[in-house]
């Protein structure tokens, strides 16, 4: 075989494989790292604690206000800020409105993937402590 066209093939396959490395980094990325939506829930704050076997998480559970008679909406979420963390575990009860990002593949350091959802949604901050949030036994 003449030596150019070793080279040729040989420059080929690594520009292919580079080109490969490139596109899957950016999958990777767009799939588990770029934020694709975020906004803020509101409701009350039922369950916190942090879990996990291998990685340690904290995840939390939030009742959302619904219409008197329909079954409750929750809202599942990881917290990966341990200051944050920390405010949420002695906040439970309390009736808060979260900021969240979403992502679309969860990673299991970064919090738990839920059965229902499939991305993974990272509360960042507490936006604030609210008291005109009605519940589900509400009637006004």
């Amino acid at each position: 075989m003449d030596p150019n066209r070793k080279k040729k093939i040989r420059r080929f396959l690594w520009w292919g494989l580079a080109v490969l490395v490139l596109v899957f980094g950016v999958v990777f990325y767009v799939r588990h790292y770029y934020v694709y939506s975020e906004g803020t829930r509101v409701g009350m704050l039922y369950k916190f604690s942090k879990t996990g076997g291998f990685f340690k998480n904290y995840e939390g559970e939030m009742q959302l206000p619904t219409i008197q008679y329909t079954s409750s909406e929750v809202f599942k979420f990881s917290v990966t800020d341990e200051a944050l963390a920390e405010k949420l575990m002695s906040m439970q009860g309390e009736k808060l409105e979260l900021h969240y990002v979403f992502y679309l593949r969860g990673l299991p350091w970064r919090g738990r993937e839920y059965d229902n959802t499939e991305g993974q949604y990272i509360v960042d901050k507490i936006v604030r402590v609210r008291d005109d949030i009605p519940t589900q036994g509400d009637h006004h």
